[in-house]
């Protein structure tokens, strides 16, 4: 009998380290192909949408069956059976509560911790434990990372960026501790090798450049292990592990090509980072794909991405958007501007769109589409972008297999009754991610879907 190949290998070489998908050859001959995989893990990925959103583009105009999508949300059409738009959540957290101007702040700080930010722009922030690191927590050690923060816009975490409130809340949703938020990755190429590289104790930056700069390809590195591992492997393996590896070297190229970049950040009007494409849509299919592939090989089960900062004025033009996001958002009900608002909400809704296709089509360990298990929450803290107001949010849940509770709701608008805190949804989805919690934020108790609305 052969032995199974372990669950967690790794193919090895010149610094760096693959991850494999689940293959027939770890499976143990006497549990069969099926039995092995056993239960699929549950994860979680906080897809997060800044400025609030134009409402008449954004929700259904009818509650019930999503007989067709609104243009806002037209990309999600092909997955429509597997989400569910919701009206009427709200984020009482966020609101001023005595303390003035500041919406954006608070609507990024509030949207995953359900907590009131304490008003200030110095190194005394305080907002609260997010929900993602409480499932972290309650699963450390399962996975390579416990989480994972990602986002389209770079991180910061200090000076004042709204109205006498620190820019780590505008620019930052996960937080480890009420006076700590977690650094997101925005760099394609940083995440690549966060992910499957690793080089040996003590390298500082410079060696790590000049190693990666003498390989061509991860899979360069890793061949005459994947070579060795081939042989060992039947034929339904090898063409498992074949398919995966161009998949992995698809996404490298997709890295490489945002980095040379084809348009200049003059003729894009907006100022872009290093290493970063300069088109929004490849930045976002690149960010997603790879954070599909995180979930694929198990690499870790609860995420976030922001896909801009909260307050973010950039500009979109190669969807004919040249007025800033943030400037589109406060629209006084002009026309223009509401359009622009309308074609931004559009575009992020695209990239969503474009991730649950991915997870659809991916098959994890059990044989199942990762969508099926995997639950994506997309939405914001701020319902419509002129008001500034936090209630009637923009939330959409995608994904869980049929057995999901929380999914008994898709194909269907969905408008609750009176304001619902969102924390209610988060406490939930805890459950469901094995963090058993009593309470959230302002959570009053455990969220269900409605089985009619």
């Amino acid at each position: 009998m052969t032995t199974p190949i372990p669950r967690r290998t790794m193919l090895r070489g010149l610094g760096a380290a693959l991850a494999l998908p689940w293959l027939e050859a770890m499976t143990p001959r006497s549990l069969g192909a099926i039995g092995a995989a056993g239960d699929a893990p549950r994860r979680l990925a906080f897809v997060f949408l800044p400025n609030g959103v134009n409402r008449a583009a954004w929700f259904p105009e009818r509650t019930g069956s999503l007989d067709r999508m609104p243009e806002a949300l037209a990309p999600l059409e092909s997955m429509k059976d597997r989400l569910t738009v919701f009206s009427n959540f709200a984020h009482a957290n966020a609101n001023a509560l005595g303390d003035g101007p500041g919406d954006h702040a608070r609507s990024a700080a509030c949207f995953l911790t359900g907590a009131h930010p304490r008003k200030t722009m110095g190194s005394d922030i305080s907002a609260g434990v997010s929900i993602d690191q409480v499932i972290a927590r309650a699963n450390r050690g399962r996975t390579r990372f416990d989480s994972l923060e990602l986002g389209l816009e770079r991180g910061m975490y200090a000076g004042g960026c709204d109205s006498g409130y620190s820019c780590a809340y505008s620019a930052n949703i996960s937080w480890a501790s009420p006076h700590t938020p977690v650094a997101k990755e925005h760099r394609p190429r940083e995440l690549f090798e966060r992910l499957f590289t690793t080089g040996p104790a003590g390298e500082d930056a410079a060696a790590r450049a000049s190693r990666l700069a003498r390989r061509k390809s991860i899979l360069d590195a890793v061949g005459a292990d994947a070579a060795a591992l081939r042989d060992r492997l039947g034929a339904n393996d090898r063409r498992k592990l074949e398919e995966y590896l161009e998949a992995v070297r698809s996404v490298e190229r997709r890295v490489e090509a945002g980095e040379r970049g084809t348009q200049t950040p003059e003729e894009l009007g907006v100022e872009v980072p290093e290493g970063v494409p300069a088109e929004w849509s490849e930045h976002a299919r690149v960010m997603f794909d790879l954070l599909a592939m995180s979930f694929r090989l198990d690499l870790t089960r609860v995420a976030t991405l922001m896909l801009a900062n909260e307050g973010s004025n950039r500009p979109y033009p190669t969807i004919g958007v040249t007025r800033g996001h943030h400037d589109s958002s406060h629209h006084d009900d002009d026309p223009e501007k509401l359009a622009d608002f309308a074609a931004i909400n559009r575009l992020h809704a695209s990239a969503v769109a474009g991730f649950l296709e991915t997870l659809a089509n991916e098959r994890d360990a059990s044989g199942q589409a990762l969508l099926d298990s995997t639950m994506v929450v997309f939405g914001g803290a701020i319902g419509d972008g002129d008001r500034h107001d936090h209630r009637n949010l923009p939330v959409l849940l995608a994904g869980g297999g049929e057995d999901e509770a929380l999914a008994a709701g898709h194909g269907r608008h969905i408008a609750l009754e009176g304001d619902v805190p969102l924390c209610d949804l988060f406490v939930s989805l805890a459950d469901r991610s094995g963090a058993s919690i009593d309470r959230f934020g302002d959570s009053r108790g455990r969220f269900a879907v409605p089985t009619t609305a």
